[in-house]
């Protein structure tokens, strides 16, 4: 019985020295101007299906690592301060999500943030913002509602909308705001 509670409080106590660094990085990214608060995701979409949250030590490593294989990748990670993606699969757009985004979406032209695309359809929501300081551009922010998924991206530094691609694609984030499905001339 001592064992079963001994384990239990190690186990409490590992739990907590994991989360710590992963909270403290989210307190130091807070601060940046590129830095977007969603607010409570969890309450309107349950727990992520994928949830990504690097901060600009793990990227200056990635960077360090890519630099002889992708020298132009490697750079960009460097300037990279932090870059956090939740992903939540659904069935339908969830109750209460378009009134999160447009509160969101709110709050960010309040802070000076340029909305960048804006698809308001009957299923399908999707708003992209960046923060643009001194013609730099210090953060880009994705959100994407549909009735398979929803997507929430905030991608903290200096980076180019050019550039976004490459941020998503080493991620393997797939966000595909192409409302024409196949109306090409082949």
């Amino acid at each position: 019985m001592k064992s079963l509670m001994i384990r239990k409080i190690l186990f409490a106590c590992l739990t907590v020295l994991v989360t710590l660094p992963a909270m403290a990085q989210e307190d130091a990214l807070k601060d940046l101007p590129g830095y977007v608060d969603f607010g409570e995701l969890h309450s309107v979409f349950g727990e992520p299906a994928v949830q990504i949250s690097v901060g600009a030590s793990l990227l200056g490593l990635v960077s360090s690592l890519s630099a002889e294989e992708d020298p132009e990748t490697a750079a960009l990670f460097k300037r990279l301060k932090g870059v956090r993606v939740n992903v939540f699969e659904t069935e339908t757009i969830v109750d209460g999500a378009v009134g999160l985004i447009k509160d969101v979406s709110s709050k960010l032209n309040k802070l000076g943030w340029e909305p960048v695309v804006t698809v308001n359809s009957k299923d399908e929501q999707v708003r992209i913002f960046m923060m643009i300081q001194d013609d730099h551009v210090q953060g880009i922010t994705v959100m994407a509602l549909d009735e398979e998924e929803s997507v929430f991206v905030n991608i903290i530094g200096s980076i180019s909308p050019e550039e976004l691609g490459k941020v998503m694609n080493n991620f393997d984030i797939d966000v595909d705001v192409d409302n024409d499905e196949s109306d090409s001339d082949e």
